[in-house]
């Protein structure tokens, strides 16, 4: 299976969500699985914020786009298509005022595009990514994972979902700031059974 790795916390050793990436990242190759691919969206110059070029681009046929059209749609096009062929994600979504950074938000809409991820039909969007699966480590400083303030688990559930993904597990490394070692341990625990 080749996996897409997704960072998205601007710390660097310091981050909780990168560390248990690198456990997971670990465990999955143990089983045979390959990281193809790597993100770091606040490392990544292809994430950045859109324009109006970026957004008329995605409306327009590409035979039919301006040449700054072209230029702005050309990030969020590599993306998407590293996105789609991707058949598993490991994603570090580290909490940061109750929702998800914004690298991850960033890169949500450079990689949402109708024709590479979701199809538009009558009936609405169908998600075209189906028989994928993602791992989401979500570290909190704070705030208890599934409480009624985490806005990042349901928001990346809903998310992964709009593109087909369904088959999600969640790893909660939450309550850092409580008690550091305590809440990566269980993170850990967490990623050694799968």
């Amino acid at each position: 299976m080749n996996v897409l790795r997704i960072d998205s916390s601007p710390l660097k050793e310091a981050s909780v969500s990168r560390g248990l990436l690198d456990v997971l990242q670990n465990k999955l190759e143990s089983q045979g699985h390959e990281i193809t691919s790597k993100r770091d969206l606040y490392y990544d110059d292809k994430v950045t914020l859109g324009s109006q070029d970026r957004y008329m681009g995605y409306f327009t046929p590409a035979d039919q786009q301006s040449d700054a059209q072209k230029a702005a749609v050309a990030g969020s096009n590599e993306l998407a298509l590293e996105f789609a062929a991707a058949e598993a994600y490991i994603i570090a979504a580290p909490m940061y005022n109750f929702g998800v950074t914004a690298g991850l938000k960033t890169y949500i809409d450079l990689i949402s595009r109708a024709g590479i991820s979701f199809n538009y039909l009558p009936e609405g969007p169908v998600g075209l990514l189906k028989d994928k699966k993602a791992y989401v480590v979500v570290s909190t400083g704070g705030t208890p994972v599934g409480s009624e303030v985490d806005f990042v688990t349901p928001y990346l559930r809903t998310f992964l979902g709009f593109l087909g993904i369904t088959d999600v597990t969640f790893i909660a490394a939450d309550l850092s700031n409580v008690n550091r070692e305590e809440s990566i341990a269980k993170a850990t625990q967490q990623i050694e059974a799968l």
